[in-house]
């Protein structure tokens, strides 16, 4: 990878660098999922950088500090998302330093006062209100080209089922059911996620089915439901990010963490808050424990919770 590509297209090094070299704290490489969340971060940091007329090899003190104060306002007290973006600034702005595209880094300096909370980091999430208000967007637009359904389609599965980026990547056209009335998907075994199918959310059944009868109208040597090219080559993980973010944005929303584990956090809380108990979210979402459910419990206001509905 050139060096210049940092100074030309911060983002595609970012992501370059990420694949091919960025580890984390145990000299591991990042999990996908890892991977397109940090992707996202860094695109807002980059989009604030931006607006602010600077750049990742030129930003300062001031900049950081500005940054932080606008992601403050999208944070919930007792979240970690001040420090996982200062840990990732750091991470990359050290790597710039050592290639001689910068000569410091602000971020080290922040580092020094900050720490991990003793309790467990509250998970980022789309309030109810929010989420009703994606769910809106997630429509199936008569005409449209077909890949701004697939687009669309990607949003609402992610939203309407709670799956990663990695599962809905690796989902074949026939994993898909949309027979009966509510459609379900099914979900091998990825990782420490145990195979699952799940019902699809009513919401985005008929922008799925619309998708779908799409995708089977493209002859193609692979299987993959959803597809980048015509060839059959499977969506890349930079490309689901932009679709969520383009939805968000669509809805007029904002996150400090717009990537799918946004939405798979979303859908998981929305059915705690439905009534659903913490083993019953746990499965739909893959999970063999019930940790990520508890934790998504814990953010529910009592009002949000059906007996204050009934």
């Amino acid at each position: 990878m050139s060096d210049d590509l940092w100074l030309i297209a911060p983002e595609d090094a970012y992501a370059q660098w990420q694949r091919e070299e960025a580890t984390g704290a145990d000299r591991r490489a990042f999990a996908d999922q890892s991977i397109v969340q940090h992707r996202s971060m860094f695109s807002r940091f980059n989009d604030y950088l931006i607006a602010h007329r600077a750049t990742v090899t030129s930003y300062g003190m001031d900049h950081l500090d500005g940054f932080f104060s606008v992601l403050a306002q999208d944070c919930a007290p007792g979240t970690t998302t001040r420090l996982r973006y200062l840990k990732l600034i750091d991470r990359f702005t050290r790597h710039l330093v050592n290639i001689e595209l910068r000569a410091d880094n602000p971020a080290a300096l922040m580092l020094i006062n900050e720490s991990w909370p003793d309790d467990e980091p509250t998970p980022i999430y789309l309030s109810l209100e929010d989420d009703l208000r994606l769910q809106a967007v997630c429509v199936d637009t008569q005409g449209a080209a077909f890949r701004e359904l697939r687009n669309m389609a990607i949003v609402a599965l992610f939203l309407a089922s709670g799956l990663t980026a990695a599962e809905l990547r690796q989902l074949r056209s026939d994993d898909l059911d949309v027979a009966y009335d509510r459609p379900t998907v099914f979900v091998d075994k990825h990782g420490p996620r145990i195979a699952r199918r799940v019902p699809i959310d009513p919401f985005a059944a008929n922008v799925l089915r619309a998708y779908y009868e799409a995708r089977r109208s493209i002859q193609c040597v692979t299987q993959w439901l959803f597809i980048a090219t015509a060839a059959g080559k499977p969506m890349q993980p930079d490309t689901m990010l932009k679709c969520v973010r383009v939805a968000l944005k669509r809805a007029g929303l904002t996150a400090a963490d717009e990537s799918p584990r946004l939405l798979r956090n979303t859908y998981g809380r929305r059915h705690v808050a439905a009534g659903r108990t913490n083993e019953q979210v746990s499965n739909l979402m893959g999970l063999s424990s019930h940790r990520t459910a508890t934790r998504l419990r814990q953010t529910l206001d009592p009002n949000e919770m059906p007996e204050a509905q009934a």
